[in-house]
């Protein structure tokens, strides 16, 4: 264009230095392009019916054509370059020493890369997408990490930076957690909701492994715990496509300005606890967000304000509570395991042997199987403990637990008022419980060989011994004892021993 401007100028009659003046070029070089035109003897017709290319080799000096040769065999070779670049174990370094050893007249190395990234520049035109207000939440975390030290142990603990914005308005949100897990993500995502004070219709974050479980192209699979949050608040999930960072152009921008507008302002600052470096962190995004932007003439806040906020889906009346999924099998005492806190929780028996999926919070631990829930239990972390309901036990397995002095003490007024005192006394004198369980349940179950009646004065015989036990009732109604009609004449004076034919009086020893 330049050339063809020289030419025009000066067929109109200009001198060579009002040229230069108005060109902005070295007078010599214009003495030297209108020589090289005279010596070409071209008119401006020539000029015009000959394209750029054909322009600007006519003025391209003899001395200086090896140089663009040089160059061109360069650039002939960058297209293999770009090819190999996609095989596993490519370097810069091998293919320039492969170009190398192909050309004697080779660029250096720092010259061979600074070619070729001009050549390979990424010159693709881009698209000015235009953002429904309320529309979106794009979320994602800062490459570069904050810390803060335990006052204790004077240890540096890492903290990563979660980094949130609403593209219509682009007001932001900046939250420090101790990790990109899932538990600290979504809780992340929440505090940003809350801070927003409504929700969007959708959620666009990265594909990192605490959002989604199979990364895709074109569908992207997010994990349960996400997919039930976004569900409790109404929100849409939609992950970008990996390794494609414009899909979220905005928040790469915004952590770009967190950067900027947080971090260097927070150098050198010293925090003892993750507490004290999110407020401050607030702080720092609230000035961020109330900062005037020179365009608009107005605050990041202020659009926010008047146009997203009123778009906004209302949060719910409770934050969500968020759960975490494993499955498990029914074990055969009607217990499932949690393995996060090592703890028992009991299902109904008739699930024995089904696998089921737990779903546990902070505070609830609920069972499914095959979509129906199963059992509930407020969360216990005690290692090795057990939860368990009554009603989800096998008949015989309720009883037993039922097993208390009451119970049998009940069971035992059913035979009679001596059968009940006795049973009583059992659970009076020294003896471990379960042993004493048993002794009731012999004594109660007597009556399936003994009429009430028999058992009752058998119970009133057995009284005169000072220890209760199932053996001593047993004996005196196998022997039948408790029949003899003297044994109960006079039950005030009745000796210890009971009088029969087989004992041997006071008269034997004279």
């Amino acid at each position: 264009m330049q050339i063809r401007q020289m030419l025009l100028l000066h067929v109109q009659g200009h001198s060579n230095r009002t040229i230069a003046e108005e060109l902005s070029i070295s007078r010599n070089t214009i003495n030297k392009y209108i020589a090289k035109l005279k010596a070409l003897e071209l008119d401006q017709s020539k000029i015009e019916s000959m394209d750029d290319k054909q322009v600007a080799d006519l003025f391209v000096p003899e001395e200086e054509r090896p140089v663009e040769e040089r160059k061109n065999r360069l650039y002939d070779y960058f297209p293999e370059v770009l090819k190999q670049s996609k095989q596993v174990g490519f370097t810069y370094q091998a293919m320039w020493e492969s170009y190398r050893t192909e050309h004697e007249d080779h660029y250096g190395y720092t010259q061979f890369l600074e070619h070729y990234h001009r050549w390979n520049a990424k010159n693709e035109p881009t698209l000015k997408l235009h953002h429904r207000a309320g529309e979106k939440v794009m979320v994602d975390y800062a490459g570069k990490k904050l810390c803060w030290i335990k006052r204790e142990t004077a240890e540096v603990q890492d903290a990563e930076v979660f980094v949130a914005c609403l593209p219509a308005s682009g007001y932001v949100f900046v939250q420090a957690s101790e990790s990109q897990r899932k538990e600290d993500f979504i809780q992340s995502v929440i505090s940003c909701l809350n801070y927003f004070g409504g929700v969007p219709e959708v959620i666009v974050c990265d594909n990192l492994k605490s959002a989604v479980d199979k990364a895709s192209k074109y569908e992207a699979v997010a994990n349960r715990t996400f997919r039930d949050m976004a569900m409790y608040y109404g929100a849409v999930l939609n992950p970008t496509r990996p390794h494609r960072p414009k899909d979220k152009a905005l928040v790469e921008r915004m952590v770009d300005l967190v950067y900027e507008q947080i971090y260097f302002k927070m150098r050198g600052e010293i925090y003892h606890s993750l507490h004290a470096l999110n407020e401050r962190l607030r702080e720092l995004t609230d000035q961020l967000n109330d900062r005037k932007l020179s365009l608009l003439e107005c605050s990041r806040r202020d659009l926010f304000l008047s146009l997203d906020y009123p778009k906004l889906k209302t949060l719910p009346p409770q934050q969500y509570a968020m759960k975490v999924y494993q499955r498990a099998k029914v074990q055969k005492n009607s217990h499932v395991f949690l393995s996060t806190d090592k703890h028992y929780y009991s299902v109904p028996y008739r699930y024995i042997g089904k696998h089921v999926v737990i779903h546990y919070s902070d505070r609830l631990v609920e069972v499914y199987h095959n979509n129906e829930r199963i059992a509930s239990h407020r969360r216990i972390r005690i290692k090795s403990g057990y939860t368990s309901k009554a009603n989800h036990l096998a008949s015989h397995h309720q009883k037993y637990l039922s097993w208390k002095p009451e119970y049998f003490i009940g069971k035992a007024s059913m035979i009679g008022p001596h059968t009940r005192d006795y049973i009583k006394r059992l659970f009076t004198q020294p003896g471990h419980i379960e042993a004493k369980y048993k002794s009731a349940m012999g004594i109660i179950h007597l009556k399936r060989q003994y009429p009430p009646q028999r058992i009752e004065k058998a119970a009133m015989l057995a009284k005169i011994h000072p220890i209760s036990s199932y053996q001593r009732l047993h004996d005196i109604l196998a022997k039948g004892l408790d029949q003899y009609p003297d044994l109960f004449a006079n039950e005030t004076q009745r000796p210890d021993i009971p009088t029969h034919d087989n004992i041997r009086g006071s008269h034997y020893y004279n």
